[in-house]
């Protein structure tokens, strides 16, 4: 039986939230998104992508992260929600954090498909 795998969650529930539940789960196989969080479920369904949808304060477990899966306007106040329900380790995605983990994603996936994988910066370095 393999090991319990390290639980988060990602506040957010729509294409950035999920995108990044992609990226995470693909790289670090250890891990594994618990819920997407948000503050109102009025735009939201109750499960996405196989997940349950939780409304911030919630049930939450707060010794898991939270990795803010939205835009970065949105962050502070998010941020404040979930340290007002108790929530302690909160991971901003940032631009550069994003463009990090999307090109760790491309470049393993295609090598994992067995292909050759090179940033355009990379090939011009080499001329």
């Amino acid at each position: 039986m393999g090991e319990e795998k390290r639980k988060v969650y990602i506040a957010g529930a729509h294409s950035r939230g999920r995108t990044l539940r992609a990226y995470l789960e693909y790289l670090y196989p250890d891990l594994e998104v618990e819920a997407f969080l948000v503050d109102d479920m009025s735009e939201n369904a109750d499960t996405v992508d196989g997940l349950p949808v939780r409304l911030i304060g919630r049930d939450l477990r707060e010794e898991y992260p939270v990795y803010l899966g939205m835009r970065g306007v949105n962050h502070e106040k998010v941020t404040d929600e979930l340290l007002d329900v108790g929530m302690k380790d909160i991971i901003p995605i940032t631009v550069e954090l994003d463009r990090q983990l999307r090109n760790e994603y491309v470049r393993r996936n295609v090598q994992d498909k067995g292909q050759v994988f090179m940033m355009i910066d990379e090939l011009s370095a080499g001329e």
